[in-house]
């Protein structure tokens, strides 16, 4: 049976799970929520990312996942470090690369991006629910200084609220670079819409674009069990990861919101933008998981890494 939910919560299920707690205080609808909230944190940090394991450090959790429910983690765990940090350091890289100077991540729950953007100077929001966006800010006082504080912050932010969303944006001055690390697949097409049309009058106000690898997110995660596991077993690695979160989001991840890519382009330039895929690196660079791999599966990350997996969207 298929839900449609608001956005506001399934910025929770961007890392696995939906719960409906209007009624109840931030603090109260926090604590079931957490475990999913900490995900992508827990893999980047298993991954070495350094600000990541700061990041973590600061919350104050021993457990970020609880790793001994999921079933065969230790197959699943280099595959899952590959995915979070690619996704992490191409969108960083292109943000560095373009020049940016205004970062606004939607959904982003407690990405480390927040610390990496501010040292290198970058303003960065995080849009996200409240309890998030509560902890997230408690939690980046914990790591930046004075200075660098002023450039990060969490706000409160429905991705499908027009008011919201350019309230979030209006804190930056000059063109922003939205980002998105894992919605746009838990939406129906009509939020889809909505999400991309208020992504559409941020564009129009302050300029920049909007960069994700949410439309490729199947073929990524595919990608990175084969550089782990070649060809023959990638399928069933890839099951078995979706599966860890296919039964607490009530959704099946190996069904595609659109046949091909050209759907999806045609579904983005319907909304009035325009859109072009693009590798994921454009310029070398080597990732704190691929230590270990072995020489066949680091040439099989090298041609991932060029694979065009990023969708950049943008008004001209």
């Amino acid at each position: 049976m298929h839900k449609l939910l608001p956005v506001r919560w399934l910025s929770v299920l961007v890392l696995g799970l939906f719960l409906l707690l209007s009624g109840k205080s931030w603090a109260a609808e926090f604590e079931p929520v957490s475990y999913t909230a900490y995900t992508s944190l827990f893999w980047l940090r298993e991954a070495g990312v350094p600000e990541a394991a700061e990041y973590a450090k600061a919350t104050g959790k021993q457990h970020l996942l609880f790793t001994g429910k999921i079933k065969n983690f230790y197959t699943l765990q280099p595959v899952n470090m590959l995915y979070h940090e690619m996704r992490y350091a191409a969108l960083n890289q292109y943000i560095q690369q373009n020049g940016y100077k205004n970062v606004m991540d939607i959904a982003c729950g407690f990405s480390s991006r927040g610390l990496y953007m501010a040292r290198q100077g970058i303003r960065f929001v995080g849009a996200e629910f409240p309890a998030v966006a509560v902890y997230g800010n408690n939690y980046l006082k914990k790591c930046l200084k004075p200075d660098e504080l002023k450039l990060a912050s969490y706000e409160v932010a429905d991705a499908t609220d027009k008011e919201q969303m350019m309230a979030a944006a209006d804190l930056m001055q000059g063109p922003v670079c939205i980002t998105m690390d894992g919605l746009m697949m838990y939406l129906t097409h009509e939020q889809q819409a909505s999400v991309l049309q208020n992504i559409k009058a941020i564009l129009q106000k302050h300029g920049g674009c909007y960069i994700t690898s949410d439309f490729s997110a199947r073929d990524f995660v595919m990608g990175a069990s084969k550089v782990v596991y070649g060809e023959k077993n990638a399928r069933e690695v890839y099951k078995e990861s979706a599966k860890v979160y296919e039964d607490i989001a009530d959704a099946d991840f190996d069904q595609k919101f659109f046949n091909s890519d050209e759907e999806v382009q045609k579904f983005i330039a319907a909304q009035g933008l325009k859109v072009k895929q693009i590798p994921l690196f454009s310029n070398p660079i080597q990732l704190y998981s691929e230590r270990g791999l072995n020489k066949l599966q680091l040439q099989r990350l090298a041609d991932l890494k060029k694979a065009k997996i990023l969708w950049l969207i943008t008004l001209e």
